[in-house]
């Protein structure tokens, strides 16, 4: 029988169910968990929290609480693995993806990267100082590194990575990304349901297993409100199902993340469903012989 481990993580940055950390257990109560035991599977859920103990012992500082929940998110993924379990994530900051890299344990990682946002910025180009506005960048060594070896993992190289419908930058950030080697899909890019897919077929060096990371305010203002930094000129929900299921059919997945939803945006309750056909994507795909 399949096994999906589901974890909880319910921060934004290191605060406890505010904002986007209030979205992880909306989507559970939405029936994440069914949406991934329709195609037979079991799924066990584990909520990811800080102890006091750790709050207390980094400062309370936001990086410093960053790094103690990938650390803790590296390890329930990797034991999730270890068991032969697939790791699902719900997360309300994106920077959890670094736990999540180091945790499938693969020789050569590639990541997609699903966003409105470029997630590239370093300290001195962010405009407001967003922790969680630098997961990409942390990923890939280019910000925060002498924090770095608080957490698990190596950092991956930069054409490792596809950044995939991002359209928001912050004026510092979008020089970064334009100099790098991530592989950019901005949506108007996304010109067949496997764009994505196809786009990731060109990472380098090749992966052995990929991280789809989903910040789901990658979709269209208009079609879900996500969270406060929602944009417009976004993908719709079908556009994003196809492209996800396209990854699922054509690369070696090892884990999938969905992350930044805050409901307090939301107020016509608009994102759980289009979270729950992803998680249903994905557990389908999981029933199916390798």
């Amino acid at each position: 029988m399949t096994q999906i481990r589901l974890l909880v993580v319910p921060y934004e940055v290191g605060a406890l169910r505010v904002g986007v950390g209030r979205g992880p257990e909306r989507l559970l109560e939405a029936g994440a968990e069914a949406a991934l035991g329709n195609h037979g599977a079991e799924v066990g859920v584990d909520l990811v929290e800080l102890s006091e103990y750790h709050r207390d012992e980094s400062g309370a500082s936001e990086a410093g609480a960053g790094f103690e929940l990938i650390r803790l998110v590296a390890e329930r993924v990797k034991r999730a693995v270890d068991a032969g379990a697939f790791p699902v994530i719900l997360s309300g900051s994106c920077f959890a993806a670094v736990g999540v890299v180091a945790g499938i344990q693969e020789d050569s990682p590639g990541v997609v990267w699903f966003d409105a946002h470029g997630d590239f910025n370093a300290p001195e180009t962010s405009a407001d100082g967003y922790f969680d506005g630098m997961g990409v960048a942390i990923l890939t060594g280019g910000a925060w590194q002498g924090m770095r070896s608080l957490a698990p993992g190596d950092p991956l190289p930069e054409s490792a990575v596809v950044l995939a419908g991002a359209r928001a930058f912050d004026s510092g950030e979008e020089p970064r990304l334009e100099s790098s080697a991530i592989r950019r899909l901005p949506p108007d890019g996304m010109d067949s349901d496997d764009a994505v897919a196809r786009k990731t077929g060109e990472l380098d060096p090749p992966p052995s297993g990929i991280y789809v990371h989903v910040d789901l305010d990658v979709l269209d203002r208009d079609e879900a409100p996500v969270n406060i930094y929602s944009e417009p000129g976004g993908l719709g929900a079908d556009q994003l199902e196809a492209q996800v299921r396209s990854l699922l059919d054509t690369h070696p997945v090892r884990a999938v993340s969905l992350t930044a939803y805050d409901p307090g945006v939301d107020a016509d309750d608009r994102v759980p469903p289009i979270a729950l056909r992803l998680l249903e994507a994905v557990a389908e795909r999981l029933a199916q012989p390798a």
